[in-house]
């Protein structure tokens, strides 16, 4: 198995993790997104967001919203060396002011 599929399979199981009746992950390979979103109702307020996204471009793997606390560290864990990661929701020319682990949580 290449480095990248294991790097698939890495992020869908962490997000898997986090998958309840009301949090569900999708795991596109083909388009190498990731998401973990919320939706259901609160009362009858509709619950509806995006908590965790990257994707996969051109061998890095690419934040574009991190609103959790914990899954960056996971994905480290599970062996996806911090080089790789990009903090995408920053613009590119504030991106290399940032160790990559710091600049991974948004502000």
């Amino acid at each position: 198995m290449d480095r990248l599929e294991q790097y698939r399979q890495h992020i869908c199981a962490v997000l898997a993790r986090y998958e309840t009746k009301d949090t569900i992950t999708i795991c596109d390979q083909k388009t190498d997104n990731y998401l973990l979103m919320n939706l259901g109702w609160q009362g009858y307020q509709r619950q509806y967001g995006i908590f965790f996204h990257l994707r996969i471009i051109d061998h890095e793997i690419h934040i574009e919203w991190n609103g959790t606390e914990n899954i960056i560290d996971e994905l480290i864990e599970q062996g996806i060396p911090e080089s790789i990661l990009v903090a995408a929701f920053r613009h590119p020319d504030l991106r290399s002011e940032t160790p990559p682990k710091a600049a991974i949580t948004p502000v």
